[in-house]
């Protein structure tokens, strides 16, 4: 067995909604190495996640191309880690500890990455079958999928109202509802009925509030969503960083979105969320907060790997009535 490690470069996933999947297993391994001080290597879109976690000692960026990747594994050299954990798969997220001449270098050994990976980790076929990604990312991180999905480790601070009042969301004495209506992933995972869905909301719940939350490139989506929605709604999108949008998540009573990064990042924050779901599969990428209700649109296959434009996968959302998704979130709003 190889001694406890001092210093660790963990290489993190590069989409919000994986590292979010992967605070459990980063939490239950910092349990286990008190001692050791834990890195990590993120890509700057994703960063500011990893500075509002419990137990991770400093954040090494890692900007985009291929010289990047080059000067940042050859400048981590002088740091002299004792083992990197790969959560990634890509053959980049392995050639940094490489370059860095970290020792011992513990991921999966896909794409031709075995030269790379010295402490190679495989699954079972059944566990890739059956497993939570969050599961997985235990086996790697730990050596066995156990664990409290729901221990993130993540406390974002919850928006004051003197900054909901700057980003121009409603103010009034009903609870704060967060609606993210885009999803990366594009169409495919991008339900039609949140309008809908918050209006009725809107006519159970006296005096609630949304705020209508995307990036910048939703901005369209958000800003037509709002609109419909009517007076008590206002968009946000493109308006927040990162630690601004887990902030006014975490000032929410309930969020209404798609399989997304924001789920993961509200969910991970212990918010109640409301997913909805078409052909992706919350088997394997639901969202691990305690007070997540899954909507799911019926008699659908679904899979991991679904094209943006998918059609079956637009008919899926498509088919998911409004009250299924309003209904929970009424009843989280009522909840005492």
């Amino acid at each position: 067995m190889p001694p406890d490690p001092s210093r660790v470069l963990l290489v993190g996933p590069n989409w919000l909604g994986d590292v979010v999947m992967a605070l459990p297993a980063v939490r239950r391994w910092r349990r286990a190495h008190p001692a050791a001080r834990l890195d990590v290597l993120s890509k700057p879109g994703v960063a500011a996640v990893w500075n509002a976690v419990e137990g991770i000692d400093g954040v090494v960026a890692l900007p985009p191309g291929t010289p990047a990747t080059f000067r940042t594994g050859l400048s981590l050299r002088a740091a002299r880690y004792d083992e990197a954990l790969i959560l990634p798969n890509s053959f980049r997220s392995a050639l940094v500890p490489w370059l860095a001449g970290i020792p011992r270098r513990r991921g999966t050994a896909f794409h031709a990455r075995r030269v790379l990976v010295n402490d190679p980790v495989r699954f079972t076929a059944a566990q890739k079958a059956g497993l939570h990604q969050s599961r997985e990312d235990l086996i790697l991180l730990c050596g066995d999928p156990e664990g409290d999905l729901a221990d993130t480790g993540f406390r974002p601070v919850p928006a004051t109202a003197a900054a909901l009042r700057a980003l121009g969301v409603p103010e009034g004495p009903g609870p704060l509802v967060g609606v993210i209506p885009g999803a990366a992933r594009g169409p495919s995972k991008r339900w039609p009925g949140f309008a809908e869905a918050a209006r009725l909301v809107a006519e159970a719940v006296p005096g609630v509030r949304f705020a209508v939350c995307g990036g910048g490139g939703e901005a369209e989506l958000c800003g037509r969503v709002a609109a419909e929605i009517g007076p008590a709604a206002a968009s946000v999108a493109g308006r927040t960083s990162l630690p601004e949008f887990a902030s006014l998540l975490a000032a929410c009573a309930c969020v209404l979105c798609n399989d997304s990064g924001g789920m993961h990042l509200a969910s991970a924050a212990g918010v109640p969320v409301v997913a909805v779901f078409g052909r992706t599969d919350p088997a394997k990428t639901g969202p691990i907060g305690p007070h997540a209700t899954l909507v799911r649109a019926e008699g659908v296959v679904v899979s991991r790997a679904i094209a943006r434009d998918d059609p079956e996968a637009i008919a899926a959302l498509a088919s998911i009535a409004p009250s299924r998704v309003a209904l929970p979130c009424i009843s989280a709003l009522s909840s005492p």
